[in-house]
């Protein structure tokens, strides 16, 4: 394959050593820059963070290659229509909204009973178990298989994200959060360019069930890392930030106590804020992805397939752990968060504009780039910053609505805006799709300024202190 992308993740291969020698200067200053009484606590964290992304990038190319493999080869009929590979993904995408609801209410149930390191001990183990099972599953390619799996890959990121973050953003003050959040995400965005490189060099690994193995392996590390990050913060008190909630919550009973993160955000103009920005973002994330895979499937050969998303994702994420290393931190000190929450939403508004004038492959390719370049690196940064000064209720119960079920709800609401659109454009007219993400631009920048100074405000709230193990 003769593309852009393919021969870039050669080049990087080839000179792996080198390019591991500089940005290990790049982290090795990071971590320079933390407190001494937080570097090991960190380097935990931003182990367990790149463990949890490499994995999810090792099962990312491997669900849609086989998702999208399958039905160009099996069409399937959806009122009254026959509906390409790309189509049937979006449908896919919009079944996560009842998972992802489902989900929610057992993670705010598991956070009300358990402590916050028994909490994500469970939310792992039940992975390992599901990527035990998908060992056998994944031996033939049915509709049943390719299904599952795809919705469990979608589940995963956002399941251990939640549990990650979550207790991240419970260990930190705000003004340690801003030494620390940087490094500790480079483990992220590292873990995303290692994971995607991994598969989109390793032709070999072609094999779904033995592809699953590595996986295991990895969220298996993940458990054990959480568990040494435990027996550090465990003994630390904690620090009790006030609600953001404009007034008490009202007493409720069990299903009240479900969806106890629902009532906390619509309460919340400050996690209403967030809960928009989130939405903003999945609304942009189907667009995007759906424009990239169109790009593809009609002009990459389905042979193809696994090895050019890979290659794509590589270079996307290979571009993100450069703004990471060299970007994040100085944005953040230098303009501030909400300066910050901006840098992704203006970047797709360029990119978006790219893409309607220039159509192509590679345009519609570098979507992706422009999309993951920024949000898995300044974004996801900056995003998690808005939680450190709120309460534990609303860092674990809020956090679930708006990460789990909000997210998803954000992208049903923009896979049915392209499903129905797709029906009556496809091919190069996807890009009349760059007009719709320009204006919701104009609103994601707005609700990023507002958060952003919000918090500012919030850093300088006065606090309670926690015994440990209270």
């Amino acid at each position: 394959m003769d593309y852009f992308f393919v021969k870039f993740v050669d080049w990087a291969w080839e000179w792996k050593y080198l390019l591991g020698v500089l940005l290990g200067a790049g982290f090795a200053f990071q971590l320079y820059t933390i407190p001494k009484r937080e570097r090991l606590f960190s380097l935990y964290m931003f182990s367990s963070f790149f463990l949890i992304v490499t994995t999810y990038w090792i099962l990312k190319p491997l669900k849609k290659a086989l998702f999208i493999g399958y039905h160009k080869l099996h069409a399937l009929n959806f009122l009254g229509q026959t509906i390409d590979a790309a189509q049937v993904e979006l449908l896919a995408k919009e079944l996560n909204i009842v998972v992802a609801f489902i989900a929610m209410i057992i993670y705010t149930l598991l956070a009300r009973r358990y402590k916050r390191e028994h909490y994500t001990l469970l939310v792992s183990s039940f992975f390992v178990a599901c990527l035990v099972l998908f060992y056998f599953l994944l031996n033939s390619a049915n509709a049943i298989s390719v299904w599952t799996f795809y919705l469990f890959g979608d589940l995963f990121i956002t399941s251990m994200l939640l549990m990650f973050f979550s207790f991240l953003n419970d260990s930190f003050d705000p003004k340690t959060s801003k030494l620390v959040y940087g490094m500790i995400g480079t483990g992220g965005v590292l873990g995303g360019f290692f994971g995607s490189s991994v598969i989109a060099h390793q032709h070999t690994l072609t094999d779904p069930t033995s592809s699953v193995l590595l996986p295991l392996g990895l969220v298996i590390g993940v458990i054990l890392i959480e568990h040494l990050a435990a027996h550090i913060i465990e003994r630390r008190p904690v620090l009790e930030f006030h609600s953001t909630s404009s007034s008490p919550l009202p007493e409720g009973g069990a299903y009240a106590h479900a969806v106890e993160g629902m009532r906390l955000t619509m309460r919340s103009p400050y996690l209403r804020w967030m809960a928009g920005i989130v939405m903003f973002y999945e609304i942009t994330s189907i667009v995007i992805d759906y424009q990239f895979t169109s790009s593809v499937i009609h002009t990459v050969a389905p042979e193809n397939f696994k090895t050019y998303f890979a290659s794509v994702y590589a270079f996307s994420n290979f571009s993100a752990l450069l703004v990471q290393i060299f970007a994040t931190g100085w944005v953040i000190k230098r303009w501030g968060i909400a300066a910050a929450l901006c840098v992704l939403p203006i970047s797709i508004m360029l990119g978006s504009l790219g893409y309607l004038f220039f159509p192509i492959l590679i345009f519609g390719s570098l979507l992706n780039t422009f999309d993951y370049a920024f949000a898995y690196s300044i974004q996801q940064t900056a995003k998690e910053l808005l939680y450190v000064p709120i309460s534990r209720k609303e860092k674990y119960e809020a956090k679930a609505f708006i990460d789990i079920f909000w997210l998803r709800l954000g992208k049903g609401i923009a896979v049915l805006l392209v499903y129905f659109i797709s029906l009556n454009f496809s091919g190069d007219s996807v890009r009349w799709l760059s007009l719709l993400l320009v204006m919701v631009m104009f609103g994601w920048i707005t609700l990023g300024l507002l958060a952003g100074r919000y918090h500012k405000r919030l850093e300088n709230e006065p606090t309670e202190t926690i015994p440990p193990g209270a």
